[in-house]
């Protein structure tokens, strides 16, 4: 199952993403692009972007 998200949308540069979360920046490209899930990120980063997109969609 993939998990819709609102920060993926591109609202937010992959550099924006990649100092938020603590990820390389090519890593969030690939999640802007999709080439990666969500579910594939590690447990630490998963809550982070939880957080994040909390934070800031609602």
């Amino acid at each position: 199952m993939e998990t819709k998200l609102k920060i993926l949308e591109g609202r937010l540069t992959a550099y924006q993403l990649s100092e938020a979360l603590g990820i390389p920046v090519e890593m969030a490209q690939n999640l802007l692009t999709h080439e990666i899930a969500v579910e594939q990120l590690d447990e630490t980063v998963k809550a982070k972007i939880t957080v994040l997109e909390s934070a800031l969609f609602s």
